[in-house]
């Protein structure tokens, strides 16, 4: 299984208006929990406005979805053109 920690970083308190960014991710059995573990300490480090703002989610990735920074991107293919 693999988790990742996800940060929404939100313009104001109603959480509507957010960036996703991926902050950190776990493979395996336990990798659930150790991202559960990992929120609390994260989120008392925000200060007590931003604590309101921006939040942590951990989601569990499964194989159909991948997230935006494993999303293979299409490669530049040089090709030269002669008229």
């Amino acid at each position: 299984m693999k988790v990742f920690l996800l940060l929404y970083l939100c313009a104001d308190a109603s959480r509507t208006d957010c960036q996703v960014f991926p902050a950190q991710h776990w493979i395996g059995d336990t990798a659930y929990e150790q991202c559960l573990d990992a929120v609390p300490g994260l989120t008392k480090a925000l200060t007590a406005t931003n604590r309101q703002r921006h939040k942590f989610v951990c989601e569990i990735q499964t194989d159909a979805a991948k997230p935006v920074e494993e999303v293979a991107r299409p490669r530049f293919i040089h090709q030269s053109f002669r008229m």
